[in-house]
């Protein structure tokens, strides 16, 4: 109707003089109207667009009517188009499964008062009625109480405004923090009557008037009063508004009651302070403001915090079962409370199958009409529970609701029949869960019981143990003895001993059990022949027990050598090869250092497995072309000579004869060319003064490490291999001056991907810190600051505790994006920050976290969006709890006393003395016989690698001819 008028208005507007004059002002004109013409049309696409949405939306809703999402967004889209039938459809749709919240109260309320008339008030009152009742709202219900004053005109209008006053104050006044709004309206409103009762001025009043103003009178001093023994924030100023109204001091009474309740708020701000200090929905400071109200055992009082703890926790199902059971022991006789709660509850948290069985017990005990329970349990059915066994549990409450509803004095009863009916329907049912719906098979056998018990009929009760035998539990003793015990108890000794005898051939896992029953039953029941018949059984079938578990046994001891036995060759292959890459990792550093020095000339250095670097100011050339380093001389001076039996070609200085051990003397043998100047010597002698390079360069790195001024200087990492210093200082420049870059390379050369930048002073360092995570060249840069190890560990940047705020998101498209995750939980509630996670090659995990500034929003969020699908992905968000991070050394002491090494033994944990074993990585060949049997050191600190390390560096030692030379060594690796 609203919509029609808006058109004819605007055709009136079209047609009227002055648009024709408008028309005639040229182009200009013409443009505005085609402009207008397109935003009309563009008007009407998003509304086509809108109302194909809206209709997709139904259908889904449809489908799945426990989407809360889609019942939102088809309010929303139904609200902007203005279709005002489908949007109140909508809205009693959604109503009918979900409360609703306090913001889509207020805009329901909101169009539907703005629409009605004065026939519509009793309609708009029921609406008020149905708010609520969903969660305590203050402004819900000063709305409702504004709305009654506005109907005082009927004829009851007065009485129905007190009505509902009365029960906001029941539902609402005991609320600490806002309730005194709600007595302040009574006030006004009882004033506001009572200023309407005094005489016009000049005015005598009668008898009856003033009959009528002192009745008010008292019972706006009544409101006051009563509100004064309510406990409520700033009570102070409410006494001081009394003491002006009444323009005198309250009576003693009044007085005495008033202190009483302000030492009661006393005792309530500190919780009331907690609250407000804590961020929502703050279930901690509810639970024990919770304990303690329940401590004072005041009903009305404990039912409104429930009720506040209620409106912010409502997706909690723990927090629904502390309250119903509250209400089930303390106020089990109000069954409009008790009632209109459950369901509440399982509106608010219908996947928790606890609330559903309380709440049928509820209507049980309050005698509900059997098609109401049965509605509910069949609402139950369709909350859509996650595992078989809650499936289990409703079926089982329902269940014995229907066994205690028979009559078993009457025969062939109908809910005998329907008991029987629905055991079905449940069997077949929780039978689609496989193994994990009712593993025990408790259904049948409390189907088997019944009629064994109550209708006498153990013709099906053994039709169902025998269905429980053949579900793949007939190696199991439990069940056995379980059945035995039911037929000891309702059937005879024939149907027993069968049982016995079927357990004996069958059971696997304790056999023993079936033994001990069949024999204790025929010693009971049996004759002797019976007896010894048993005990002979019991026997041979022990026997063949014994004998398998024997074969199981060897065979798992042989499977379990085995796999030891495959865990050292695999242990030892490692070891193997780590050796060899060890070697040839050592053979490669000295090929790389004898090809420096074939190029460079002296000077050369060649580094050692310890880390340590020896010169070589000449190499030697064997007959087969190879480069040999000379071996060291004696202790304090550096030799040139070749190792023993070299007889290729050199350039060395001519040793004086009967020199032994000298710097430039060959070794005994040598038959090579020697050609070597004194200036060399003498350049020799000089070298030798000077400091090793690699312990200069050692000195350099800790002296400037220990001029770095970290306050200044950033860590960046994960950079590409390609960018230089020029670059890095090129992009943080636009932070501020740039004072030094260090890329770190390797011995290559080459950058390794991290460097440290340091600026002049410290505020760019800030800058600089947000471009954390920015891509550089397609890779996301990671900057940090860059901290003295010496002085502080490094932290990790995200919090490893659970964050209530901050969701999970996991099984993300690879293809999703911040902005797309964003706009999806933007709709729950206010975000703080989304951060995908990424490879360190800006390639994404697929995970995500996403951190609102509520942790309402969050919980809201995690029941709204786990499940949802993002294209072709479910994806799973949960509330962000990383597992406990451990240091390495927290690792291994929990593991073990003892630090692994490489030889597989053991190693102490003390930091003096040496490792009690060590493995050398010398091959065999070259080992002296003196090493092979060298005795072991009998020094705890002492090791063979002592004497190894003298024999190696003491050409004399090797003398006697068990050595080997380089020589041997290279046709040994040529297979010469």
């Amino acid at each position: 109707m609203a919509d029609n008028e808006i058109r004819e208005n605007d055709t009136v507007l079209s047609d009227s003089p002055m648009e024709d004059t408008k028309k005639e002002d040229g182009e200009e004109e013409m443009e505005a109207d085609d402009s207008d013409s397109d935003e009309s049309e563009d008007d009407d696409d998003d509304d086509d667009a809108n109302e194909q949405r809206a209709e997709e939306l139904v259908k889904l809703i449809n489908d799945s009517p426990y989407v809360y999402n889609n019942h939102v967004e088809l309010i929303k889209l139904l609200k902007s188009i203005g279709d005002l039938d489908k949007l109140r459809e909508a809205r009693e749709r959604m109503h009918s499964i979900f409360p609703l919240t306090e913001e889509l109260w207020q805009q329901w309320l909101k169009d539907e008062i703005s629409l009605a008339g004065e026939e519509d008030r009793e309609k708009i009152e029921e609406l008020f009625e149905r708010a609520v009742k969903d969660y305590l709202s203050i402004p819900i219900w000063l709305e409702y109480v504004q709305y009654a004053i506005g109907g005082m005109g009927r004829e009851d209008g007065i009485k129905r405004v007190r009505d509902v006053f009365e029960q906001a104050l029941t539902a609402a006044g005991l609320h600490v923090a806002q309730g005194s709004s709600l007595w302040e309206a009574y006030r006004e409103f009882e004033n506001a009557i009572l200023t309407g009762l005094l005489p016009e001025p000049g005015c005598i009043a009668t008898k009856e008037l003033e009959e009528k103003f002192s009745a008010q009178h008292d019972k706006v001093s009544s409101v006051f009063k009563r509100q004064l023994t309510v406990p409520l924030l700033d009570m102070e100023e409410t006494y001081k508004e009394y003491k002006e109204w009444l323009q005198d001091e309250p009576d003693p009474n009044t007085k005495q009651t008033y202190n009483k309740t302000q030492a009661k708020l006393e005792k309530l701000k500190p919780y009331e302070n907690a609250l407000l200090a804590a961020e929502p929905p703050r279930l901690d400071e509810y639970l024990s403001y919770i304990k303690y109200e329940e401590s004072l055992e005041d009903p009305a009082r404990i039912l409104c915090i429930y009720e506040r703890a209620i409106q912010e926790n409502c997706l909690n199902p723990q927090l629904w079962l502390m309250y119903t059971k509250y209400l089930d022991v303390h106020l089990k006789s109000v069954r409009s409370v008790i009632m209109q709660t459950y369901q509440r509850a399982v509106r608010n948290c219908p996947w928790s199958v606890h609330v559903w069985q309380n709440y049928l017990l509820a209507m049980e005990r309050f005698e509900e009409k059997h098609d109401n329970i049965k509605e509910t349990f069949e609402k139950a059915l369709l909350s859509g529970f996650s595992l078989g066994s809650e499936y289990l549990q409703l079926w089982t409450t329902y269940l014995d609701y229907l066994r205690r509803k028979i009559n078993w004095k009457e025969e062939h009863s109908e809910d005998l029949e329907t008991f029987r009916l629905t055991i079905e329907k449940a069997i077949e049912h929780i039978d689609g869960f496989g193994s994990e719906g009712d593993p025990n098979n408790t259904v049948r056998q409390f189907w088997a019981t019944i009629e064994a018990r109550y209708c006498k009929n153990m013709e099906k009760s053994r039709e169902l143990w025998n269905e429980i035998l053949i579900q793949g539990q007939a190696n199991q003793a439990s069940v056995w003895l379980e059945y035995y015990r039911h037929e000891r108890a309702y059937g005879d000794s024939k149907h027993c001993r069968r049982v016995l005898q079927r357990a004996l051939n069958s059971v696997t896992d304790f056999p023993e059990s079936i033994v001990d029953a069949y024999i204790n039953f025929e010693r009971e029941e049996g004759t002797l022949d019976q007896y010894d018949q048993a005990v002979m059984k019991c026997e041979s079938q022990m026997q063949r027990v014994n004998e398998r578990r024997e074969k199981v046994a060897e065979k798992e001891a042989e499977a379990k050598e085995q796999k030891l036995h495959a865990r050292q060759e695999k242990k030892m292959q490692k070891k193997v090869v780590k050796i060899s890459q060890q070697q040839r990792s050592k053979f490669t550093r000295h090929k790389v250092a004898r090809d420096d020095l074939e190029e460079g000339g002296s000077g050369a250095q060649l580094p050692t497995s310890k880390g340590e670097n020896v010169e070589f100011q000449k190499m030697v050339t064997d007959e087969d072309g190879f480069k040999v380093p000379l071996l060291p001389g004696p202790p304090g001076q550096k030799s040139s000579a070749p190792p023993p039996g070299f007889k290729g070609q050199g350039t060395q200085s001519k040793a004086p004869p009967g020199y032994k051990g000298g710097r430039s003397a060959p070794p005994p043998g040598y038959k090579g060319k020697i050609e070597n100047s004194e200036s060399e010597s003498c350049n020799d002698a000089k070298e030798e003064t000077e400091e090793p390079p690699a312990k200069k360069f050692k000195t350099d790195l800790s002296t400037r490490q220990r001029e770095t001024d970290y306050d200044r200087t950033i860590f960046v990492s994960n950079l590409l291999y390609s960018i230089d210093e020029d670059r890095i200082k090129e992009i943080f420049s636009k932070c501020g001056a740039v004072s030094d870059v260090r890329l770190i390379r390797n011995f290559k050369g080459a950058s390794k991907g991290y460097a440290y930048v340091e600026f002049e002073d410290e505020l760019p360092v800030i800058k600089a810190l947000a471009m954390d995570r920015e891509m550089v060249e397609g890779r996301p840069m990671y900057v940090s600051r860059c901290e003295d190890r010496h002085k502080q560990k490094a932290q990790f940047k995200f919090s490893t505790e659970m964050e209530k705020n901050k969701l999970f998101v996991k099984n993300l498209p690879f293809t999703c994006t911040k902005d797309a995750l964003e706009k999806i939980f933007a709709e729950h509630g206010e975000l703080k920050e989304v951060r995908l996670v990424t490879y360190r090659s800006g390639r994404p995990k697929g995970l995500a976290y996403v951190e609102y500034k509520d942790t309402a929003a969050a919980a809201q969020a995690v029941l709204k969006t786990d499940g949802l699908l993002i294209g072709e992905n479910a994806i799973s968000v949960a509330i962000s709890n990383p597992p406990a991070r451990k240091t390495p050394l927290e690792q291994r002491e929990e593991s073990s006393p003892f630090l692994p090494t490489l030889g597989g033994g053991k190693k102490q944990t003390e930091q003096h003395g040496v490792a009690r074993t060590q493995i050398q990585l010398i091959p065999r060949a070259l080992k002296t016989k003196a090493q092979i049997t060298a005795p072991k050191a009998t020094d705890k600190n002492q090791t063979t690698s002592t004497s190894t390390a003298k024999t190696e560096t003491d050409p004399d030692s090797n003398k006697s001819g068990g050595a080997m030379s380089n020589e041997d060594f290279r046709k040994m690796l040529l297979n010469k």
